[in-house]
């Protein structure tokens, strides 16, 4: 499943990333792996 406008927190890029699993997604841009909870603070 892809969701966009998420902010990613190493790379910063706002675009597409790749839900992998239970509140764990991937940055479409550098491919870091972060939590829902990491974006949400």
């Amino acid at each position: 499943m892809t969701v966009a406008d998420i902010s990613c927190p190493s790379c910063g890029a706002v675009g597409e990333v790749r839900k992998v699993g239970i509140g764990q997604y991937r940055c479409g841009d550098c491919g870091d792996e972060f939590s829902a909870e990491t974006v949400l603070g």
